[in-house]
């Protein structure tokens, strides 16, 4: 029996997992019962980013104690990983940002600059820019303040942002004209400093406190039912009451830090490698949207509403993002060539061309398709042709 919190592996496997309830709070309607489809979506999938983030935290602390600079070049990394991604996704942002604001031409650089720095270039990639804040804006703190100190100010970030899920209970009052105004400037409160800086204290907090926490060992497996439980029917008591968004749940905060140490101090060894599968969670948190769009859309186009929506279709999805990670990871192990990238980029428009053109020429519905399923096409198409010449070139050589 495992006496201590030390299963890395467990939560390597809970991370994958979680990767896959982001894919799923992504997708179209799993099921048609739509109280279920709530149950799924907005309860269930909503533990998976605060478990990344703690985990995140507290790997990064655990790096901190045995590297003097290991923040400097953990952050430098993420913000290498983040530029790249923010570049490709560019296209298809930008394809959102015609679709859904109306913003003159002159202001699209700026949106762009802001959704680099704050919301991502797409969706998705939010969780990227509110990690590095979080994490940085953390360590600094702590060299300052105590962890009680933290606790109180992160939780008081957090039960603002919470009025995102929690919106029908404001009253027409200066509070709610406030909320509304920070609304429509920053779009979301879900962020570094509101969302992100609480669950980056647990982490931290749990590495330093670990030997402390092994007193709670024992209590760890009932309080982390308990509060699961909880926050189910905090969730369920929120289905009829009006919400912009449902990212915040109250308690997520007890849940995912019990949840975390319970996952730590599972009491069973994995006699199998798990870096794969952190290396598949990584990817699959980048590239399922577009594997989202073009499977979603396909199906909207030729009326295949079992593709369009419910569980064959995020199976569906689940595979595609599956095997386009694989791509990724083995074109990760040949050297970087710009050849092969220029070849890429003029090659790409061709099978893009021919598939989208097929797919709005012979379309046998008149809904209106996204059009960032054009540029999701030649996301896919690009990286497969990549990784095509790459291997013919290792082949050659």
């Amino acid at each position: 029996m495992i006496k201590k919190f030390d299963n890395y592996k467990m939560v390597d496997i809970i991370k994958y997992l979680a990767a896959i309830l982001v894919i799923c709070v992504h997708c179209n309607p799993i099921v048609s019962e739509p109280h279920l489809n709530y149950f799924i979506k907005q309860i269930l999938c909503r533990i998976a980013v605060p478990f990344f983030f703690i985990g995140s935290a507290y790997f990064v602390r655990r790096g901190m104690k045995h590297k003097s600079d290991y923040l400097k070049q953990y952050l430098k990394n993420l913000g290498k990983s983040y530029l790249f991604w923010s570049i490709v996704f560019i296209p298809i942002g930008m394809d959102w940002i015609n679709q859904n604001l109306r913003l003159a031409h002159s202001m699209r650089p700026f949106a762009l600059i802001f959704g680099l720095i704050h919301v991502g270039t797409y969706y998705h990639l939010w969780y990227i820019p509110a990690l590095i804040l979080s994490l940085w804006g953390t360590a600094k703190l702590l060299k300052y303040f105590s962890y009680k100190i933290l606790f109180f100010v992160s939780i008081l970030f957090y039960l603002f942002g919470s009025f995102e899920t929690y919106y029908g209970y404001l009253d027409d009052n200066w509070f709610k004209d406030l909320f509304d105004m920070i609304i429509q400037i920053f779009f979301t409160t879900r962020s570094g400093i509101l969302f992100g800086m609480v669950f980056v204290v647990i982490g931290f907090f749990i590495y330093d406190y670990q030997e402390t926490l092994k007193g709670l060992l024992k209590f760890i497996p009932i309080f982390t039912i308990i509060f699961a439980c909880m926050l189910i029917i905090e969730g369920e008591s929120l289905y009829h009451v009006e919400k912009l968004d449902m990212n915040f749940l109250l308690l997520l905060l007890p849940f995912s830090f019990f949840f975390f140490l319970w996952t730590l101090s599972a009491p069973f060894t994995l006699d199998f490698d798990t870096r794969k599968i952190r290396d598949l969670s990584k990817y699959y948190y980048f590239v399922h949207p577009v594997c989202i769009v073009i499977v979603e859309e396909i199906g909207l186009a030729f009326n295949l509403t079992f593709i369009s929506a419910g569980v064959f279709s995020f199976v569906l999805i689940f595979l595609f993002t599956h095997l386009f990670c694989e791509i990724i990871i083995r074109i990760k192990k040949y050297e970087f060539n710009f050849r092969c990238l220029w070849m890429t980029v003029v090659l790409g428009f061709i099978p893009t061309f021919i598939f989208s053109s097929f797919i709005y020429f012979y379309k046998t519905t008149n809904s209106i398709l996204k059009f960032e399923l054009v540029p999701s096409l030649f996301f896919i198409n690009s990286f497969i042709i990549f990784y095509l010449l790459q291997l013919k070139k290792n082949q050659r050589e």
